[in-house]
């Protein structure tokens, strides 16, 4: 024990016989050395919930380092007969990248989470990722055709609409940013929809025209529920006013912009509620008038509220 510690062995004996005690700083070593933890040195008593906590965490690092080997033996069991045939009968390696970006795939899922120690899910979603792309790539290459652009920017998309907010709430970005990652993620998936668009129809298309017209209402969401400095009753009753007004105009806004008629409000006949002339403009009417009932409520008792507060 003094050869471990570099003491000598008169002042081991001396800490045996009560004489003297051991420095502070010597204490990690001591229970290196007698393999206990600090706990049990300085209670003199067994930690029986610390070794047991040593032991399932020891366990589970066994249990990780078989789960990655075995899948890594399936990647390879898998990927070497489809490296032999595909030079047997192709004479060069073809369809074998579709594979192998395929099972890149399966390891961004399956295996990257569980190497990464920090960040797993910002790391899981880069690796699927850029496998998805690479696949994409191969399959573009070996099938020919001209949809790379528009499957990329498709599963972009995807990608950002589901996981970008989660991914601007990790540590690793600033405040900043963290506070704005709706205004970001929205900028974000529009600007992938309008190229998906783009990248479907062309400039100028009909499609592109709907879609920035459309993409107003969300917007104006999201500025008011985010950003306006009102209580909730007032950016409730503003969040109903613009969805009344989105039923009445959404239907003549998608005939003007599809069919290249004027823009024209359609007419309302509550007296006939049979006829189809008649009957979408009855009901959206009907319904912008809901909303804008409720809006009125809430902006009253959103004025309510700030003269309550002022007071």
């Amino acid at each position: 024990m003094a050869q471990q510690l570099f003491v000598t062995e008169s002042a081991v004996s001396k800490w045996e016989r009560g004489v003297s005690y051991p420095d502070i700083s010597m204490i990690q070593g001591i229970c290196e050395v007698l393999d206990i933890s600090e706990h049990e040195l300085l209670t003199a008593s067994d930690d029986y919930r610390q070794r047991e906590i040593e032991k399932q965490a020891e366990s589970l690092k066994k249990t990780k380092r078989n789960y990655t080997w075995i899948w890594v033996a399936v990647y390879v069991i898998s990927l070497i007969p489809c490296f032999i045939v595909n030079i047997a009968v192709s004479g060069a390696l073809t369809w074998f990248f579709i594979v192998l970006t395929s099972e890149m795939v399966a390891f961004s899922l399956i295996n990257l989470p569980v190497l990464v120690k920090k960040h797993k899910g910002l790391w899981t979603l880069c690796g699927f990722y850029v496998s998805i792309v690479l696949l994409l790539a191969f399959c573009r290459i070996y099938n020919g055709g001209n949809w790379f652009l528009t499957a990329l920017l498709g599963v972009t998309l995807g990608l950002s609409v589901v996981f970008l907010p989660f991914v601007l709430k990790d540590g690793l970005f600033g405040d900043k940013i963290r506070r704005n990652k709706g205004l970001i993620s929205m900028a974000a998936d529009t600007v992938f929809l309008i190229l998906l668009i783009i990248s479907v129809s062309g400039i100028p298309s009909a499609a592109l025209e709907l879609l920035l017209a459309l993409i107003v209402f969300p917007w104006a969401y999201l500025i008011v529920i985010r950003y306006l400095k009102i209580n909730g009753m007032f950016k409730a009753s503003i969040c109903l006013a613009l969805g009344g007004i989105w039923a009445v105009i959404q239907r003549p806004l998608i005939s003007s912009i599809l069919d290249g008629k004027p823009f024209r409000i359609e007419p309302i006949n509550f007296a006939d509620w049979s006829s189809p002339d008649y009957l979408n403009a009855n009901i959206m009417t009907s319904i912008c008038a809901v909303c804008v009932l409720l809006a009125v409520i809430f902006a009253i008792s959103g004025a309510v509220i700030a003269a309550k507060s002022k007071k």
